[in-house]
């Protein structure tokens, strides 16, 4: 995979679009694989588990390197440490990093004060999560892809092979029994006690020609 695509970028005449493509695929999706638990305790503060893998082709593509503008989650440590000075109330409480023959897997676990600070870490660019308070209910909105059209067959075949076999699974741990919805038929949610769960492959979310929007609620 990293000889195609760095034959794709000698050969930008040729294949320039869909490396363009391939960009925005990623900006779109959250990562590549994400387990994550998100624990939000009744004051709003809570902590943050997850681990997540990102295909060691990003290295030929040049996008690891402290660098956490060209990713959606923060990937070295440094990374992380320039998230905490962007976001108030958030903390990392632990870190590691390792790598295989695929992946680079990210494993953190951070805390943060209020649900502003867990917002901030979620979404850099204010645009994808919204909080809201009404009637005594707390309500988190997740956009976790914007939707893409009319991908021709030779994209599809391209995202379906880079994808393949990664998934998002997430998790949220909530002061009360919550609710929850999504704007689409894809992936999995699942509500039991004060636990919500969704979980999909990615290849499903980056192929969605709708976008697609995670909405949990529940009491103060």
């Amino acid at each position: 995979m990293k000889k195609f695509l760095k034959e794709c970028i000698d050969r930008r005449n040729t294949c320039g679009c869909i490396v363009a493509m391939l960009f925005i695929i990623f900006s779109f999706s959250s990562c590549i694989g994400l387990n994550s638990n998100v624990t939000i305790r009744q004051n709003g503060s809570g902590t943050i588990q997850m681990e997540y893998r990102l295909s060691r082709m990003f290295e030929a593509l040049g996008k690891l390197d402290g660098n956490e503008k060209q990713l959606p989650l923060p990937v070295s440590r440094t990374d992380f440490e320039r998230t905490l000075t962007r976001v108030p109330g958030l903390s990392l409480s632990s870190y590691s990093s390792s790598q295989d023959d695929k992946d680079i897997i990210v494993k953190a676990e951070l805390a943060f004060t209020n649900l502003e600070a867990l917002k901030g870490f979620l979404d850099a660019t204010g645009q994808s999560v919204r909080l809201a308070t009404e009637g005594g209910n707390r309500t988190l909105e997740l956009l976790l892809v914007r939707g893409i059209k009319n991908v021709d067959k030779e994209l599809e075949n391209l995202v379906r092979t880079i994808f393949s076999g990664y998934n998002i699974d997430m998790r949220f741990t909530l002061p009360s029994v919550p609710t929850m919805s999504t704007t689409s038929k894809i992936g999995q949610g699942t509500v039991t006690g004060k636990s919500a769960r969704y979980s999909s492959s990615v290849t499903d979310l980056v192929l969605s020609s709708d976008a697609v929007q995670l909405k949990l609620s529940w009491k103060e």
